[in-house]
């Protein structure tokens, strides 16, 4: 371990989220330094009542800390969030969609995070040659003749990418065009429809997050590769309009029998589907009562705003 002096514009950060957050954050180094910037270079988590944000590598540490300290504050100020509340009952798929659909989701906060840290001067020509030396350190170069297992890699880095060097991508175009020719032209499709639409409010992120998901799984279609089903498997918080927590919850949502297993019983899962977008957005595990069919009537006909909190499911208010 070691400890590292930030600069004022990081210092700045920590003091805003100590601000919303009351509690004790801390912030640990590891003496590591890669020579490149990646996502997997700090993670954060509660232990013992306090908020760590562990920092593996010390390359560029003010970049690396605001950014995990930006993500909190998003979440803090009431971005939507996702969860993962369903299983396939295979370990190892579940985890390849939920780090894709975290990906996915992690980059539409992007377009807010590196806005802020390009305002506050925390991503500087440095911290852009030090992000795309990163790009290249994980990435393998594209076969010609086949898609590979990298491919979703590829274009999930290759989406972030884009957002990172956003209005000024043209110096890192022909170097990403030659070396991932099919994910490249992919992750600009997906990028370009997401930019069509501003992303700020907790409405708009929902928005870009479920378009985000539609698309990718378009994209696998499209080179004949299984599709991950994120708009089902990922669930995604509902933001609603006062009227709308009025309504009954059929006038906004179908709830789905799944053949999927919910991870807190353990019962087939019933999905909640947002009737506007098709988005998972809450999973019920099978009723206890033998009677079901009553039951989901009950539901129904419930307000949407006492049916989530008496069920605990969480929503935003716009």
């Amino acid at each position: 371990m070691r400890e590292i002096e930030l600069n004022e514009a990081a210092k700045k950060v920590i003091a805003e989220l100590k601000e919303i957050y009351p509690d004790e954050l801390k912030i640990k180094y590891h003496d590591k330094k890669a020579g490149f910037l990646r996502h997997d270079q700090a993670q954060q988590y509660l232990h013992d009542g306090k908020m760590v944000i562990e920092v593996n590598d010390v390359t560029e540490a003010n970049y690396t800390v605001s950014h995990e300290l930006l993500h909190l504050l998003l979440l803090f100020k009431g971005a939507p969030q996702i969860s993962f509340n369903i299983t396939t009952g295979s370990e190892e798929l579940d985890n390849k969609i939920m780090a894709t659909g975290m990906e996915l989701y992690d980059t539409v906060l992007h377009f807010i995070v590196y806005r802020q840290q390009k305002e506050r001067g925390l991503i500087n020509e440095k911290v852009k040659e030090l992000y795309f030396k990163g790009v290249l350190a994980t990435l393998k170069p594209e076969p010609s003749d086949h898609t590979d297992e990298w491919m979703v890699l590829r274009t999930l880095t290759l989406l972030d990418t884009l957002v990172f060097f956003r209005d000024e991508e043209g110096h890192i175009l022909p170097k990403l065009e030659k070396l991932y020719p099919r994910t490249f032209t992919a992750a600009q499709r997906i990028y370009k429809a997401l930019t069509v639409k501003n992303i700020s409010s907790a409405f708009e992120i929902r928005r870009a997050v479920v378009k985000v998901f539609r698309l990718f799984d378009q994209q696998l279609e499209q080179w004949k590769m299984s599709q991950m089903n994120l708009q089902n498997f990922v669930t995604l918080t509902v933001v609603l309009s006062k009227r709308q927590k009025r309504l009954e919850v059929r006038q906004l949502f179908s709830i789905f029998h799944s053949e999927l297993h919910e991870n807190l019983q353990d019962t087939t899962a019933y999905i909640g589907i947002s009737k506007a977008d098709q988005q998972n957005t809450f999973v019920l595990p099978t009723p206890r009562s033998k009677k079901t069919e009553d039951e989901f009537k009950r539901i129904y006909a419930m307000p949407i705003g006492e049916f989530m909190d008496e069920l605990a499911i969480p929503y935003l208010t716009r």
